[in-house]
């Protein structure tokens, strides 16, 4: 998108050119400093970033300004549109990551409400990417709702027999449930050099461990319990 803008000179229309969505406000952050790194200077472009639990005023502000990009939680998005801040006229390119969350239960819905925005606000020719580690068939049916046929599908670790990271070991251990948090202790100061993550399914276990007296070393919990700082 960068490239393609920054080529046939269509920066600084004061509508944006690009979207993003993604799942989670921590990925849309990560998105925006990837972007703002690709600058050839610091006004080249603009890039606004939405998202919930800050003001909505201040991003109001922003897009009546006019940016170049936006990338933004589905959320906040739909609460803009509702809003009638958004000017999808000379939309070019609209992005999913995570593509496989933001079309499953409870993202679907808001994904479908902003594409119908999209397509009619005029926008011509409008270029649809969506990026995920896992491509299920169900994605690839509802992609299909949204994209232009024929879809075009890259898949950049086609020549990976497993699918996984050449740099990276896998170990696998068989181990009873009542009996984890005793092998976790013990894989920890086996293979626990430096720091180490650990995920858990539920908050509940994320706790658990916090708890148990069997794991010796220093452990922080983080979930959706915990204050963001």
């Amino acid at each position: 998108m960068v490239e393609y803008f920054r080529k046939h000179r269509m920066y600084g229309q004061g509508k944006p050119l690009g979207m993003v969505l993604a799942p989670t406000r921590e990925l849309a952050l990560q998105i925006t400093k990837e972007l703002n790194a690709l600058k050839h200077n610091e006004r080249e472009y603009s890039v606004l970033t939405v998202y919930g639990g800050v003001s909505i005023d201040d991003q109001t502000y922003q897009l009546r300004r006019g940016v170049d990009f936006i990338v933004g939680t589905t959320g906040r998005v739909k609460d803009h549109l509702e809003r009638g801040n958004f000017n999808f006229s000379i939309l070019k390119t609209a992005v999913l990551d995570e593509a496989d969350q933001m079309l499953n239960l409870g993202f679907k819905e808001d994904v479908e409400k902003i594409m119908g925005a999209i397509k009619q606000s005029g926008s011509n020719e409008l270029q649809m990417c969506m990026f995920s580690a896992t491509i299920p068939s169900w994605v690839h049916r509802i992609a299909s709702m949204f994209m232009q046929q024929p879809l075009q599908v890259l898949d950049l670790v086609s020549s990976l027999k497993n699918k996984t990271a050449r740099t990276v070991d896998h170990l696998a251990i068989n181990c009873p449930y009542h009996n984890r948090i005793s092998a976790l202790a013990d894989i920890l100061i086996c293979y626990g050099v430096g720091q180490t993550i650990v995920f858990t399914s539920t908050k509940l276990e994320a706790n658990q461990l916090l708890l148990s007296d069997k794991i010796k070393k220093d452990i922080e919990v983080m979930h959706g319990d915990i204050a963001q700082n």
